[in-house]
């Protein structure tokens, strides 16, 4: 049995020590932590982050030495942490350098669509990781909202309805970009309709009722796909918040066609846990389910920022999700770049503390990477979690400490457990009556292999 522990304040990462199984007796009875691999679940389709403009950016800034380091750090499944599922945005988001789309304004046709802007700084950075990897690289992209002509507003930023006579046209501008993108070697397998269809944010967003989703990928968003020869794109609805993700998925699924070629539904963080709502969304209505977004603010405490990570992963995993994408793959030291987000007082500067962490920051001025305690966390599932390994059932002593174990293709079983307390807990994991003790300290993420 082999035992992967971080623990920061130990600085201690990814450290690896040999334990002999069985060294409780079989009838132990306390700290036990139960691991049943003849109960399976959902499948793990990956691991990932998103390449977003701001993200590709501070890459493209990068030495040589320091871009191989973070290709290698990200996408490398032995020397880094195994990325193998990542998002793009169609059109620019909050995280882009400026708003752009792809097209010249008023483009009733569609035949001035061009990846301009995206083959300075997303496409690069995209191959470098595809060149990287060892399998397959499962892209999903999400636009934040149409061009502003498409709008009723006339305004990409604030929110704002897709209007009425361009349904048609947006809908088939998402075929464009998948099949812009394939031009460029890079596949996109799926899509969600639009990223928090809920909000109307300072920066690129668009809003859609449920009943609007419904419409658009029904009459709109799925015959175009078909028309292109794409309709073997998968489809994901919500991408947005779980307070909401079992009703909105309900009343998006009304009918035949949309319960056939809706595929999963994307989720975010951000109002919380409702991890049960997940639970409902897979058992009830028996769709797949993604984990599309999450991340912390810029001057967030570094240990607590990987451990809310470390729980939000093994709970989503814990209640169906298939897959976990994290937001932005690098960012600056200050968190961007980002637009149209907050500002100081009294300025037209933006202000730092409205940035976001990444796994990864990057100091531009001093050629300086930062690989922060979030990418080790991340990594205790990324780098040990194959694709294709189905979740088993686990129970477990106490609600102090979050659980989740896996059983890989090859049949090697992986459990992870995260301690967010202050206090070092003894644990015995139990498969097949073989009852094996080992030290999880406080505040550290263990991956235990057997």
């Amino acid at each position: 049995m082999k035992l992967i522990t971080t623990n920061v304040k130990e600085q201690k990462f990814f450290a690896v020590t040999e334990i002999e199984p069985g060294n409780r007796p079989e009838n132990h009875e306390n700290s036990i932590i139960n691991v049943f691999d003849e109960v399976k679940y959902q499948e793990i389709t990956g691991f990932g982050g998103a390449f977003t403009e701001a993200a590709a950016y501070n890459y493209a800034k990068m030495s040589e030495k320091n871009k191989e380091l973070v290709r290698r750090a990200y996408f490398d499944p032995v020397e880094g942490i195994g990325y193998n599922f990542g998002r793009t945005h169609i059109n620019s988001c909050d995280f882009s350098l400026a708003p752009y789309t792809y097209v010249e304004e008023g483009d009733k046709t569609l035949a001035t669509f061009d990846l301009g802007q995206d083959k300075k700084y997303v496409l690069p950075f995209l191959k470098d990781a595809l060149s990287t990897v060892k399998e397959d690289l499962i892209l999903f992209a999400s636009p934040w909202s149409p061009p502003a002509y498409m709008k009723e507003t006339g305004d990409v930023m604030r929110g704002g309805k897709l209007s009425e006579e361009y349904k048609s046209l947006w809908a088939h501008y998402y075929a464009k970009y998948i099949k812009a993108m394939a031009a460029e070697g890079v596949t996109v397998s799926a899509i969600t309709i639009q990223n928090e269809p809920l909000a109307s944010q300072p920066w690129e967003s668009c809003q859609y009722s449920a009943e609007d989703e419904a419409e658009f990928a029904e009459k709109y968003l799925i015959p175009a796909l078909d028309e292109e020869g794409l309709s073997h794109i998968k489809i994901l609805v919500w991408d947005h918040n779980k307070e909401r993700v079992y009703d909105r998925a309900k009343k998006i699924l009304r009918s035949d066609l949309l319960k056939e070629r809706i595929w999963g539904v994307g989720h975010h963080w951000y109002s919380g846990e409702h991890f049960e709502g997940l639970k409902l969304v897979y058992e009830v209505l028996g769709k797949q389910l993604v984990c599309s977004e999450f991340c912390c603010g810029i001057y967030t405490d570094l240990v607590k920022h990987a451990e809310l990570y470390a729980k939000e992963i093994c709970e989503d995993l814990n209640n169906y999700t298939t897959a976990i994408c994290d937001w932005n793959l690098i960012l600056s030291e200050i968190g961007g770049p980002f637009h149209n987000r907050r500002y100081r007082a009294n300025s037209a500067e933006m202000d730092p503390d409205d940035g976001c962490l990444a796994p990864i920051l990057y100091n531009a001025e001093k050629d300086e990477v930062k690989v922060t305690p979030c990418y080790y966390y991340i990594g205790h599932f990324s780098k040990y979690v194959k694709r294709g390994a189905r979740r088993i059932a686990t129970t477990k002593f106490t609600s102090d400490l979050h659980v989740a174990a896996f059983e890989n293709p090859d049949g090697e079983k992986v459990l992870v457990a995260l301690n967010m307390t202050d206090k070092d807990r003894e644990i015995v994991v139990r498969h097949n009556d073989v009852c094996t003790a080992l030290t999880l300290a406080a505040h550290s993420i263990a991956t235990v292999l057997f």
